[in-house]
Formats: C-alpha cells, sequence, structure tokens
C-alpha cells in the first residue's frame, strides 16, 4: 500500500467530511493503494454518524473516550498498513497532488526524515509552525517576547520559523507541525509512536525532533501547500491554552532541563507560565472580538467549479444568497461577490493562491458535493452555508 492516512476527530464533523472529499480526491487523482483511518475521540456531535453513512471506505475507530491526540494518532499507527504514513488534522484541505508528490519523495529519497508542507490558513495567510527549528531557550525567548518581528528573515532572530527559508521554499527543517506530518513505515518501527505523555500540542515538537534525530534528517516542502483552518476541534478556551504550556514545560524538561543549570531551568519555567498568563488575558479579548463580529450571511456567493454543482447551489440560494458559477480557468480577481466557494474537486492549488492574493477582500470557502456542504471561514470559524433543512 502507498499511503496510509490518520486522521483523529474530536466534534467538527462538517471540516473532517470536507478533509475526508479532499483526500479521496487526491488518492484518485495520483491513483494510489492507500488507506484512511479515522481515529475518533469520544465525539459528542455528528462525527460517528456521518463518517459511517457518507464515507464507508473510510476505517474509523472509537476510542470511547477523549484519549489526546498523542494516543489516538498512536491507535491509527499501529493498524496503518501503508509503506507511508501521514498524520493529518481533521481541519485540512489537500491539494488532488498532495499525496502523490509526498510518496513521490519518499521513492525518492528513502533514507529522509519526516516530511512537512507549506500551510495556509482559511483566509490564505502562510502559517510559520509549517517550518520550525529546534526549539531551545534562547530561540524560545525570541519568539515568544516578539523580537523576532524585528527582523523576519533572520536564521538567529527568526530560528523558530527557520527565516530565511521563503515559505515556498525546500529546506532542512528539525520540528515540523503535527497538522500534516509525513513519514517512512521503516522511520517509523525506528523511533516508535508518539510520546503519550503529552495529551495534546508539542507532541508534534517531540516527534519531529526523535525522527530528526534518528534519520537524514526532516524536510519541509514549500512547493506542496495545503490548507489548514486550525482550531476547529480545540476552541479558544482557558484549558486549551493551559495544556499547551503545561506541554510547553514536559518537551523543556525532556530535552533542555538536562543541559542546564537549575537556576536557568527555574527561570526557564517561571517565564513558560508567565507567558501562558498573557496567552490567556489574548484568548480573553480575541473571544470578545469574536462575539463583537458575529458571522452574517453573504448575500452573493461566487461558486468556483467546473461541475454542475446543483445541490450546492440550491442549498446556498436556499438561505437567500445570490449565486454566481465561474469556471477555475476563468477566475480572476475581480470576481467579486463576499464569498468565493471553490468546488473541492476542482484545482485547489488554485484556489489557495487566489486566497493569497485575495486576503482580507473577502471570506473564501470549499464546497463538498459528498456531504452537501459549503464551508467558508470567517471569525477563526468555519460556518456552513448550506445546513441541512430544519
Amino acid at each position: 500500500m502507498d499511503i496510509s492516512v490518520i486522521i483523529v476527530s474530536y466534534n467538527g464533523a462538517d471540516a473532517l467530511m470536507l478533509t475526508l472529499a479532499s483526500v479521496r480526491r487526491a488518492v484518485e487523482w495520483g491513483r494510489l493503494t492507500a488507506e484512511v483511518i479515522v481515529v475518533d475521540n469520544n465525539s459528542c456531535d455528528t462525527t460517528p454518524d456521518r463518517v459511517r453513512e457518507q464515507a464507508p471506505w473510510v476505517k474509523f475507530i472509537e476510542m470511547g473516550y477523549n484519549a489526546g491526540f498523542s494516543k489516538a494518532n498512536n491507535a491509527g499507527l499501529r493498524e496503518a498498513k501503508g509503506d507511508v504514513l501521514m498524520l493529518l488534522n481533521p481541519d485540512t484541505v489537500v491539494c488532488r497532488d498532495t499525496l502523490s508528490k509526498i510518496v513521490a519523495h519518499f521513492r525518492q529519497n528513502p533514507q529522509s526524515g519526516a516530511v512537512g508542507v507549506r500551510m495556509v490558513d482559511g483566509k490564505g495567510r502562510f502559517l510559520g509552525e509549517s517550518k520550525r527549528g529546534y526549539t531551545t531557550i534562547m530561540t524560545s525567548l525570541f519568539k515568544f517576547s516578539g523580537l523576532w518581528h524585528m527582523a523576519p528573515k533572520s536564521r538567529i532572530l527568526n530560528a523558530y520559523y527557520i527565516g530565511n527559508v521563503p515559505e515556498t521554499g525546500v529546506c532542512h527543517a528539525q520540528i515540523l507541525s503535527g497538522a500534516c506530518m509525513v513519514f517512512s513505515r521503516d522511520l517509523y518501527e525506528r523511533v516508535g509512536g508518539l510520546d503519550e505523555s503529552y495529551f495534546m500540542y508539542c507532541e508534534d515538537n517531540d516527534y519531529s525532533w526523535r525522527m530528526e534525530m534518528a534519520s537524514g534528517g526532516n524536510v519541509f516542502r514549500g512547493d506542496i501547500p495545503i490548507i489548514h483552518f486550525k482550531g476547529q476541534s480545540t476552541p479558544r478556551q482557558r484549558k486549551y491554552v493551559e495544556r499547551f504550556y503545561e506541554s510547553m514545560l514536559i518537551f523543556a524538561r525532556k530535552y533542555e532541563f538536562p543541559k542546564h543549570t537549575k537556576i536557568v531551568n527555574m527561570m526557564t519555567a517561571v517565564g513558560i507560565k508567565a507567558i501562558s498568563w498573557m496567552a490567556m488575558l489574548k484568548i480573553a479579548v480575541l473571544n470578545v472580538v469574536d462575539r463583537r463580529s458575529d458571522f452574517s450571511y453573504p448575500r452573493r456567493v461566487v461558486l468556483v467549479s467546473d461541475r454542475a454543482l446543483g445541490s450546492i447551489v440550491e442549498g446556498i440560494e436556499r438561505h437567500g444568497a445570490k449565486v454566481d458559477v465561474v469556471k477555475y480557468g476563468e477566475l480572476r480577481d475581480d470576481v467579486g461577490g463576499e464569498a468565493v466557494v471553490f468546488d473541492i474537486g476542482g484545482d485547489v492549488e488554485l484556489a489557495i493562491e487566489f486566497m493569497r492574493r485575495n486576503e482580507g477582500k473577502r471570506i473564501f470557502g470549499f464546497a463538498n458535493d459528498d456531504a452537501g456542504d459549503s464551508l467558508v471561514y470567517c471569525g477563526n470559524r468555519l460556518h456552513n452555508l448550506s445546513p441541512p433543512v430544519g
């Protein structure tokens, strides 16, 4: 089998179904032998029913409780049979050639470490965590103090995000994002699974570093883009902020504290705690801002598709919006509309470039005819333009 895709889900059924639709099309387009494994952390929404009904080709594993990201991924990895193993978040959209390019990478570079890709968010903005250097205490200081903003392209001040390498470049990257991390079966068998000390967050730092040390080095492929909407199953809540910084401390104790004196380690622990307090304050402010800018249904939607998607059009129009259909090859920056929705079965890479050029001018989304959904990203959340009647 060419590739196994492991996705850990926790609520967020609409986003998950969109991810699955994009993966299925990438498998078909690349003519790959593949399997998709969804490990569910006891979702309390419609996720289990929708996966079984709308994606019967998926191997669905129910943990029965919220086991966390590491433990759930490990459960999926143990079931995987592919030569290449991909960890993928349930709020992502892959391009039609994403999987075939990744499989080709490992065929051409069998000694490669883990591979990460260029991620952009639902507004088309590059996500810096796509490529990162090893998180030493000094690197983290430059990052969390904001000093890296003084020289974002600096190899030293912005070592955290490898600032000297452009987002579309290809480079050695010691730390990759768990939102899309790919590695060979051989490397997995040498390194083992994720460290289950981490419930969520920083487990990707740990796993990346272990793979880095056991291979010829991890690789960032900026020439392979995907969309990562971010945070659809981890809302802005205090408990998630606390877990993030608790995980940072676990990583520091495991890899950094043995290198330094007790006083340095104590100062580092206090610094992490202080940063967590500031992050909680920021989250509180952002949540207030989000509530003040509630999502309003667009009056005009541009649907970009080379196919007839009558049910999608009807679903959007049912809520009073006017829908204009434009083919991918005819898409122009002055297309207009408050929202531009791309057919998931089309050229997602072209959609990403359009989003980047038009960031801030309108909202963007994707139509998934597998599920009859049209999801748009606004206010850091996904909204369904064509929810089921009733």
